[in-house]
């Protein structure tokens, strides 16, 4: 079993010190250093490799990466801040229709408004407490808020 490995390992060994050797004489790459010509007559290094293109400065300043003004960000961060409990948002009010009358000026009664009593009779276009009446018809109501629309039907009573 020694012999049939003894051949593969000293092939690989052997390409290994040819690459080892090749990388050593001649480097992938063509390294020059500054000329001392250039470094007398007072050049920055910088400027002898050359400038960057406009195009590119300006694609690196519009990420951003980091902040050019040395400017804290607003609002500052405050870790504490971060372990404080947010407020629940106001809970949505529970509308119902307790009843429709159809007709020239259509008009719905609704229970449930907020900062209404009792139930309230409605026609389209009214809005009570940020909320806008938009459609009645066939036993239905379309209610519109700021980030909620409520579709409204008859409840019946046989029906809980």
């Amino acid at each position: 079993m020694t012999t049939d490995l003894r051949f593969p390992l000293l092939a690989v060994g052997f390409v290994g010190v040819l690459t080892a050797m090749r990388l050593t004489a001649w480097p992938l790459t063509r390294v020059e250093s500054p000329s001392s010509r250039d470094l007398a007559s007072g050049q920055s290094v910088a400027e002898t490799v050359g400038r960057i293109a406009p195009e590119s400065a300006a694609t690196i300043v519009s990420r951003d990466p980091f902040r050019v003004e040395r400017r804290p960000v607003l609002p500052a961060y405050d870790p504490l801040r971060l372990a404080e409990q947010l407020a629940p948002p106001p809970p949505r009010p529970a509308l119902i229709l307790a009843g429709v009358v159809d007709g020239v000026e259509p008009s719905a009664i609704i229970e449930g408004l907020p900062g209404i009593e009792g139930s309230r009779v409605v026609r389209i276009g009214d809005v009570v407490a940020g909320l806008q009446i938009k459609q009645i018809a066939h036993g239905r109501v379309v209610i519109a808020g700021i980030d909620t629309t409520w579709v409204l039907e008859v409840r019946e009573p046989w029906e809980n």
